[in-house]
């Protein structure tokens, strides 16, 4: 039994259906073409009562309602997602329920609009409140695809009582690829003024950049600029509290980061299509489904970390002499580095998370300079 813990995430993939041309999408083209849901309600209650039974409780709970767009289902999903938090209040222990619905807003933008008012109503007149996921591809440049992003997000925060509301927004996941990073400056000018959660989200096990070091450079050195244009324009980024939280913790032994990131993995719960379900891992970066994102795990280790897999991160060339690999562990950041190293079989002179320049940067900043 685990013991109560502040904040669940309960995630499943309730559709797939996405018009969208992610670079480093983890779906299947089959899934992404799916008209209707991905599961059975039997099957995601299922997945909720058996995990459920595992915890003490938590003081809050968000239902995360994915994994793609949502809004782009029949309308008979309105009713669907209503079933589903009402299933999360009779088998999860907590004091307030959040659903948490994803979206990609590929598609007629004003019909999706009009969909999220009325899945918001209805989860409105049973009592739980709600937000939305919308999974933002960086790859497209369109003055329109933004636009219509911006749209989406100003009008749900005006529906909640506009901008100025605290914690008024929805969250922001920017999928990432290394063949298609935006200028940073160009991207955090479309993100300045949002007070809400912004999530980057990179799949190196869907990513064909991964296998090249000097591509892995590149990254290292995106997401540190975005790191520093994320303080500069106070973005609620989580690249930025995550990593500075790991540096603040400053866990110099990686098998002790290693129990604190395996321990953060309590914190997610992964409802499978066929009711099964597992603990995910808080990353540096965003939440992290090891199925989805790590196709080629051996042995499905989950968030735990084999010591094969610890001793493939402390003897990679560039790991062991990273000052900050301790920190990196406990943020989870070394899941991340294992699955661009499946690629690397003599291991990779630079990080294979691309997060080292960020830690540096954070470290400097907070007096923790390694």
């Amino acid at each position: 039994m685990i013991e109560r813990i502040d904040y669940l995430i309960v995630a499943m993939d309730y559709a797939t259906t996405c018009a969208g041309t992610c670079p480093t999408c983890v779906l299947s083209k089959t899934e992404r073409t799916a008209t209707n849901r991905a599961t059975s309600l039997d099957a995601i209650e299922a997945g909720m009562k058996a995990s459920a039974a595992q915890y003490e409780g938590a003081g809050v709970v968000a239902v995360t309602i994915g994994r793609a767009n949502v809004l782009a289902l029949p309308e008979g999903s309105v009713g669907e997602i209503v079933e589903i938090m009402r299933y999360a209040r009779k088998h999860y222990r907590s004091d307030h329920l959040i659903a948490e619905i994803s979206t990609s807003l590929i598609g007629k933008i004003d019909q999706q609009i009009d969909r999220a008012k009325a899945i918001t109503a209805a989860l409105d007149a049973e009592g739980f409140e709600s937000r939305f996921v919308v999974v933002a591809n960086t790859a497209l440049h369109s003055e329109k695809y933004w636009a219509n992003l911006d749209r989406f997000l100003s009008e749900m925060e005006e529906a909640r009582g506009g901008r100025a509301a605290r914690g008024n927004g929805d969250i922001l996941q920017l999928a990432l690829a290394i063949e298609s990073l935006p200028e940073v400056g160009e991207l955090c000018r479309r993100l300045s003024g949002y007070g809400f959660p912004i999530n980057l989200a990179w799949a190196p096990g869907h990513d064909a950049g991964s296998r090249d070091e000097e591509r892995l450079r590149r990254l290292t050195i995106w997401l540190a600029a975005f790191y520093d244009e994320a303080i500069r324009l106070d973005l609620d980024a989580s690249i930025v509290f995550r990593i500075d939280n790991a540096v603040r913790r400053s866990i110099a032994d990686v098998i002790e980061a290693a129990s604190h990131a395996e321990r953060s993995s309590e914190a997610i719960v992964y409802i499978g299509q066929d009711g099964n379900w597992h603990n995910g891992l808080f990353t540096a970066l965003a939440e992290m489904d090891p199925v989805r994102f790590d196709p080629a795990a051996e042995g499905r280790t989950m968030t735990g970390i084999t010591v094969k897999e610890l001793r493939k991160i402390i003897t990679n060339p560039a790991c062991r002499s990273c000052p900050y690999i301790g920190p990196c562990v406990s943020a989870g950041g070394h899941k991340i580095g294992l699955i661009t190293l499946r690629n690397h079989d003599k291991g990779t002179a630079v990080c294979p998370s691309g997060l080292k320049n960020s830690f540096e940067r954070s470290a400097q900043r907070l007096g923790h300079a390694g």
